[in-house]
């Protein structure tokens, strides 16, 4: 065994061994659902009063794959935990503000709220405490900003937005781990309104591929037909936001297989590279076995962990326009999902040479503290601030935080949320999505009055046509449970 091979079996060891005690903890390999070849893992750990809880890895080798899976897992778990055990104030951000001061606590506007929330300063709230970085200030912040899922706040209903993944870190030491949460919430707000049915099309030449693995990648996809395309959503920040994409002209496992995509934001544009191609590897065999025929999965998977997941699926459960398009989805063969991407996803307007892109050496953000110094001062010269959560399991050297920064953005073509950055970037564009005065189906976008003066005033930005524009395409933003999409399907057969 290798010194780094034993170094990430000690990873993966770590990671394992903060799993709850007496909990079913299992890792497999998925990438037999696919036909490129890299390692793709699979590790959940099941609870007899949760959901399944899965972390999916990939990577060039499969000790790799398994790190990575076993560190999601451990990120949504311990967040899961944390949220269960620490204190909560309720009260209104108005209560809280003359209570505390300003410096107190998080102003939801500036949070990316939806577009006519009906939150007010006066509406009662549960809050958790965080710690602004690098200060320490004890900071409360809406405590299902910091779920990963509706179901960590045990039964109490999220008020203001669907509680997600984005923002989480895992790591040996908390810089690490910060780093790792911040990097993700900058590759959603850099994307957040330029990809998938936004996509600008901006296409990146591989002119400077430095990792020999990755060329190697490249070259072996494209020999098996799949048309790989670099596509960039942007530079802020100076850092280039990657994403993936590949029309399977060969023969895919199962067709959704088409619309894989993966994506990336790191300062240094060989690392985005790398990882934004491993992941669209790795989302391919995901959603294989996320969404493929059950028959299929079964020969793939162990037969316990598909019985059991089948068994607790609740089709109830799920966010009604997710299952339903994602069942419309996998009812499609791979001509129809390439016809709905082509003028969007697979759409081309412009070309940037990889080599134009900005970059840092990468012994400049080796380590983890570097990387974490680098983007927050990047986000401190446009006033932005990093706020952590520490959900770390005690005794353990395994760090797990969530991370907010006030004012980066999410999930705007999904849940309609969208804040002053977004505003600027449409307004600029002249998107009509962005409207000036209200109209039929447009929604005020909620900001502090500083934040829409920067974003070039009152704004109203029109829901229904972005659910117009996200039809036919919505399993691109938010999927389904495991196998729900086609339990639903056999469902509506059984019935018929």
């Amino acid at each position: 065994m290798s010194t780094g091979t034993a170094e990430l079996r000690e990873v993966a060891d770590a990671f394992r061994a903060t799993m709850p005690e007496g909990a079913h903890v299992s890792v497999f390999r998925i990438d037999s659902l696919d036909r490129i070849g890299i390692p793709v893992a699979q590790a959940n750990l099941l609870l007899p009063d949760e959901p399944a809880t899965i972390g999916y890895g990939y990577g060039f080798e499969p000790i790799e794959a398994e790190v990575g899976g076993l560190g999601e897992l451990c990120e949504e778990v311990h967040v899961g935990a944390w949220l269960k055990r620490a204190p909560r104030v309720v009260a209104s951000y108005a209560e809280l503000v003359r209570a505390r001061g300003p410096r107190g606590v998080v102003d939801p506007l500036t949070l990316c709220l939806a577009a006519g929330s009906p939150w007010t300063p006066d509406m009662p709230l549960p809050w958790v405490e965080a710690r602004r970085w690098p200060s320490d200030e004890a900071v409360l912040v809406p405590r299902e900003w910091v779920a990963a899922y509706p179901y960590q706040l045990g039964g109490e209903a999220a008020r203001l937005i669907m509680p997600i993944t984005n923002g989480l870190g895992a790591g040996f030491d908390h810089g690490h781990a910060i780093a790792h949460g911040l990097m993700e919430l900058l590759q959603r707000d850099g994307n957040v309104v330029t990809y998938r049915a936004l996509d600008g099309g901006v296409v990146v030449e591989p002119d400077a591929v430095e990792e020999p693995e990755v060329a190697a990648l490249l070259a072996h996809l494209r020999g098996l037909g799949i048309e790989v395309t670099v596509k960039l959503a942007c530079t802020d920040f100076g850092i280039p936001n990657l994403y993936v994409v590949g029309d399977d002209r060969g023969e895919p496992t199962v067709p959704i297989q088409v619309t894989s995509c993966g994506e990336a934001a790191h300062p240094d544009r060989a690392r985005s590279l790398r990882k934004a191609l491993l992941e669209f590897c790795g989302s391919r065999s995901r959603k294989a076995a996320t969404h493929g025929p059950i028959e299929a999965v079964r020969r793939v998977m162990p037969r316990d962990y598909v019985e059991r997941q089948m068994a607790v699926a609740m089709l109830g459960e799920e966010e009604s326009r997710a299952l339903e398009s994602m069942a419309e989805w996998v009812a499609q063969d791979a001509a129809e999902l390439r016809r709905r991407l082509s003028g969007s996803v697979f759409a081309e307007t412009r070309r940037v040479r990889l080599s134009e892109l900005p970059t840092v050496p990468p012994e400049a953000v080796a380590r983890g503290e570097d990387r974490l110094r680098l983007l927050a001062d990047r986000l401190a010269a446009e006033g932005l601030e990093v706020i952590w959560v520490d959900c770390s399991p005690a005794g353990s050297p395994v760090k797990v935080v969530k991370t907010i920064v006030p004012g980066l953005e999410s999930e705007t073509m999904s849940y309609h949320r969208i804040g002053w950055r977004g505003v600027r970037r449409l307004r600029r564009r002249g998107d009509p999505l962005l409207l000036d005065a209200p109209r039929e189906g447009a929604r005020r976008v909620l900001l502090r009055p500083e934040d829409e003066a920067r974003a070039g005033g009152p704004a109203w930005f029109d829901a229904a046509l972005a659910d117009r524009m996200t039809q036919g395409l919505y399993p691109l933003y938010r999927e389904s449970g495991p196998f729900a999409a086609q339990l639903l399907l056999r469902q509506r057969r059984g019935a018929a």
